[in-house]
């Protein structure tokens, strides 16, 4: 498995495409390549308001003012987060196409979702418009830019998908394995197993020829991390209870997931696009998820989310300042704000026969990564926690969100 400083030489100064790239996974995933010397170029919908990457956005225009600190010495030639964008909808097969042909990318990394159980049961159309066709259509773009291209190296293709694409019988203690039937339940699981089987088809019916094409598909487990402000997650539920001075309530306290720290299935999905451009044994289809130790209840997740805040906010472990006096500064500001935001309590609520099907049990078997790839977990759950309780405190106070990533990414290299 290639670390941080490696993945250095595969990425500084390629051409990087990402869908999606506006997202909760894609705004990690921006500062990541930029970190890594990357030429990242971005087709999404437009950031909402408030979002993890207008944050970034934010933060980055700051670093870029200063002239004294070292981190802004990184970044200082730089006045975005990525070398170009188009917020546009990956619906729009014209367009889509315009843009493969305007990037002509080394990679082409496809995140652009309706990522959302509860959503897809609410928009089921929209769900499959863009879950499905939506891959369609970027790997159409590819392909037909490639048709009138000639390359001295392929195009490697990652389309990440998610854990629930199997058909889920709640077995207890059962891990999904590659080869196992692709059958999601509710219509975003189901379109993301759709979203398989049109990348399949694709790879054997149009990408065969491996001096253009290399392609692969992620299946990853439940991602967390600070920042995620999206509706109807538990973590993002939680920062809102603690925010809004208001108790949590859990729906499903007992249902089991596979969570992993949002970084973790980023820097595989690097991997697999760098090797497999290399070679094309590290092509497939892959789970990337946690270990067995880290496929935990909804409510053993929420404790220790909230553990981890309150150790966050009295020790401040993971600030960092040039300055012993900003230090102290800093975590004053942080113990004020656990002060300020520290009453809240877990609830449970009970069960509503009405409420849509979610499955109780979900863990991924990874020990195909972990023979091909030699892969081995990053960050336990501790580590998880406490990085994502240190960004949600930096929202809150208001901090440089780009810095707070930047520096969680700094500790990996």
């Amino acid at each position: 498995m290639l670390k941080i400083k490696e993945l250095k030489k595969y990425y500084n100064g390629k051409k990087v495409l990402i869908t999606g790239h506006t997202g909760f996974k894609g705004s990690y995933m921006c500062v990541l390549l930029k970190y890594l010397g990357a030429k990242v170029y971005g087709y999404s919908l437009k950031p909402e308001k408030g979002s993890l990457y207008e944050l970034l956005t934010s933060g980055l225009k700051q670093n870029v003012s200063k002239k004294k600190t070292s981190l802004s010495l990184k970044v200082k030639k730089a006045s975005a987060i990525v070398e170009d964008e188009v917020f546009a909808d990956i619906r729009d097969l014209k367009g889509i196409t315009s843009y493969v042909e305007k990037v002509k990318p080394d990679y082409v990394l496809h995140m652009a979702a309706q990522p959302l159980v509860l959503r897809g049961y609410k928009e089921p159309q929209y769900t499959y418009e863009v879950n499905v066709m939506g891959t369609v259509n970027i790997l159409e773009a590819v392909r037909r830019f490639t048709d009138k291209s000639k390359r001295s190296n392929p195009i490697s293709i990652l389309n990440v998908t998610t854990d629930k694409v199997y058909e889920n019988n709640d077995l207890s203690n059962y891990a999904f394995k590659e080869h196992d039937k692709l059958c999601g339940f509710d219509p975003y699981a189901n379109s993301k197993s759709c979203s398989e089987l049109v990348t399949y088809s694709y790879a054997k019916s149009f990408f065969a020829d491996k001096s253009l094409y290399r392609v692969s598909t992620a299946r990853a487990g439940n991602v967390i991390g600070g920042g995620d402000l999206n509706e109807n997650r538990i973590i993002p539920d939680c920062f809102r209870a603690i925010k809004n001075k208001k108790d949590m309530t859990i729906r499903n306290p007992h249902s089991i997931r596979p969570y992993q720290y949002v970084l973790e299935p980023l820097i595989m999905y690097l991997n697999i696009m760098a090797l497999q451009r290399e070679n094309e044994k590290y092509e497939g289809n892959f789970n990337i998820g946690p270990d067995k130790k880290n496929c935990l209840t909804t409510k053993k997740l929420c404790e220790l989310f909230f553990k981890a805040w309150e150790d966050e906010g009295s020790k401040s472990k993971l600030i960092k300042c040039d300055n012993p006096k900003d230090l102290i500064n800093e975590k004053i500001d942080r113990y004020n704000l656990y002060k300020k935001y520290n009453n809240t309590k877990i609830i449970i609520s009970k069960k509503n026969k009405k409420s849509p099907h979610e499955s109780e049990f979900l863990r991924l078997d990874n020990s195909l990564i972990k023979k091909l790839f030699s892969y081995k977990e990053i960050f336990d759950m501790e580590d998880t926690m406490r990085y994502t309780a240190s960004v949600y405190y930096d929202i809150l106070g208001k901090k440089n969100i780009y810095e707070s990533i930047l520096n969680i990414i700094e500790t990996l290299s």
